[in-house]
Formats: C-alpha cells, structure tokens, sequence
C-alpha cells in the first residue's frame, strides 16, 4: 500500500466527521426525540450515513469517480454490513452496561472509522489494476 497521502487523510477526516455528524443526529431524532427503539434508530441513521459517505468518500476523498461504480458499491456494501453489525453491537452492548447511547455511538464510530481508511484505500475506492 502507498504511504499515507495527508490530503487524502485529512479529507476523509473531514468526510468522517461531517458523516458522523449526519449519523448522530439522525439517532438523536429518531431514538432521542421521537423514541424509536434504539437498535432500529441505530440502523436508521446508519444507512442515511451511507449514501453521504460513499458518495463523498468515492468523488472527493479518493477521487474514484471516473469510473463505473458497482465494483466500489459491491465492496462498500459489504465492508457496511462488517461496520453495521459492529455498531449496533456495540451501541446495544454499552447502552445495557449504562453507557449514554450517544457516547457508546462515538466509540463505535472511532473504531470503525480507523479501521475503515485503511480497507477503503486498498480495497473499496482502490484504483483498477493497471490504471
């Protein structure tokens, strides 16, 4: 793998935090105002974090835009249901343990957000053999 590019790195920050941002306060709103049941809440705003993150991460951070998307869809798919399965897990886990669900949110979204860059530079947004 190449070495880590700064302007990349920052702009996936910028991307994550910003996703983050759309993800907190969907949870916020679905489970904290309209007290949607938190696990489905969870899911809820995650996937709304999707669209948003794909979509920026694949045009701005990694610049993979130029061409077809379904190989990078297929990987980010999959690479999503790891991270959803993880975070609720986590979310649902601390949450029972006493831990306030938006703090157990952030954890799990620190973990996958470190463990992410790495998977979407080498494998999700990797440029095409030979290109």
């Amino acid at each position: 793998m190449a070495p880590v590019n700064r302007l990349i790195m920052c702009r996936y920050v910028a991307i994550g935090g910003l996703s983050y941002g759309v993800d907190i306060s969907v949870l916020f709103l679905t489970h904290g105002i309209a007290g949607v049941w938190l696990p489905l809440a969870t899911s809820i705003a995650y996937t709304v974090t999707l669209f948003v993150n794909f979509s920026l991460n694949r045009a701005w951070v990694f610049r993979a835009g130029g061409g077809p998307a379904s190989g990078q869809v297929s990987r980010y798919a999959l690479l999503c249901v790891l991270n959803y399965a993880l975070t609720v897990l986590l979310v649902t886990l601390q949450a029972e343990l006493g831990v306030n669900y938006l703090v157990a949110k952030t954890g799990a979204t620190a973990v996958a957000a470190i463990l992410n860059y790495a998977v979407y530079r080498s494998w999700v947004f990797a440029p095409a053999p030979g290109a």
